[in-house]
């Protein structure tokens, strides 16, 4: 249910984070699910020319999501939000009469969703915060921001009470000029490399190697943060931890430059076939060192992602003795056993065919 300091026709954080979980369900795509509501497609009846009804924006959107379960709060929210957005910019293209909404505009707020790059979607959600259209976020927007950010946060069990304060600090960070106001320009180079903002604005990021892939996380135990080397406080969901390294940090300590994530594939052939350790700082958590076999004190040690190695940083010397993958080597498809091949390098890919052969 929306709060009461919500503007009509407005979408707010957990609209966008809900909406995420609904299409990382679906397989279908925004061209293929309009072709339906098109002269002739069986739900063409819900359509006036270029526009949708209400009716068949719902159907839209289950169609879409390929689920039946879509509350209807949540569709009106929606089909409000591309109603207020119409008359707003009916000063340039005339809005739609009756209760309807453009089609292609539907479509292209999910084709943005669907496939734009978070560069993409950043700037959509600057322009959808920039409620007076003058191509700034003044203080009153950026307050906005962070109370929707706030619920988000809640939304995602994330642990809220002093985040207010922290979430202030970032959005001063993105304003690089000082001048209380923050341009598109700043919006978009702040943002790229926030990884707490991109989440608590429901924008998923562009997974490449060697990048953490953060997921919030509960510590039952004492827990201490990678970058800062503080510990994890709170009651909720206190930091995020990568899924595939286990590397932990603070919320806001996220986007602090922190080593890199395991590779999971290696870029030249020179690099094929060398068994080599991965090391991630890691609270080692009184472990002996498997070379000095002396206790590792808290983050003073490294593990390997792939053999579950512990070591003493300074017992860290690279390539002595090999990666062997531990005890789960057999189930081990290790990064120096892949290698990324492009077409350009072989032009027999270009004849692969869809079962795989060549």
């Amino acid at each position: 249910m929306a709060s009461s300091d919500d503007a009509e026709g407005s979408l707010t954080s957990v609209d966008f984070i809900q909406l995420q979980h609904y299409m990382e369900e679906s397989n279908l795509r925004v061209k293929d699910v309009i072709k339906v509501f098109h002269p002739g497609g069986r739900l063409a009846k819900h359509t006036q020319g270029e526009c949708l009804d209400a009716v068949g924006f719902c159907l839209f959107l289950k169609t879409y999501l390929e689920t039946e379960d879509i509350p209807a709060d949540f569709c009106q929210r929606l089909f409000r939000y591309f109603q207020h957005k119409e008359q707003d910019e009916s000063s340039t293209n005339p809005a739609p009469k009756g209760d309807v909404v453009f089609l292609q505009d539907v479509s292209c707020y999910f084709s943005v969703l669907e496939e734009g790059q978070p560069q993409e979607k950043l700037e959509f959600t600057f322009k959808l915060y920039d409620k007076d259209g003058n191509g700034l976020l003044d203080s009153s927007e950026v307050d906005r921001i962070i109370s929707q950010m706030m619920r988000a946060a809640d939304y995602l069990g994330w642990d809220v009470t002093e985040l207010r304060p922290v979430l202030k600090d970032m959005m001063s960070a993105i304003d690089v000029d000082d001048s209380e106001t923050v341009t598109l320009e700043e919006w978009l180079k702040g943002g790229m490399n926030n990884i707490p903002l991109l989440v608590l604005l429901g924008l998923k990021m562009t997974e490449r190697d060697g990048q953490h892939i953060w997921r919030l996380k509960h510590f039952n135990k004492p827990t201490y943060c990678c970058v800062c080397e503080s510990m994890l406080l709170g009651i909720g969901k206190q930091g995020l931890c990568c899924t595939c390294c286990k590397y932990t940090v603070h919320n806001q300590c996220a986007n602090k430059n922190p080593e890199p994530c395991a590779r999971t594939f290696v870029k030249s052939k020179q690099e094929i076939g060398k068994a080599t350790h991965d090391w991630i700082k890691a609270d080692c958590n009184s472990t002996k060192c498997q070379v000095c076999f002396k206790k590792i004190k808290t983050l003073a040690g490294k593990w390997c992602v792939w053999c579950q190695e512990m070591r003493h940083d300074d017992c860290v010397i690279p390539g002595v003795p090999k990666c062997d993958c531990g005890p789960l080597r057999d189930h081990i498809l290790p990064p120096w056993a892949i290698y990324s091949v492009s077409k350009e390098e072989d032009t027999k890919l270009l004849n692969v065919t869809p079962d795989g052969h060549i």
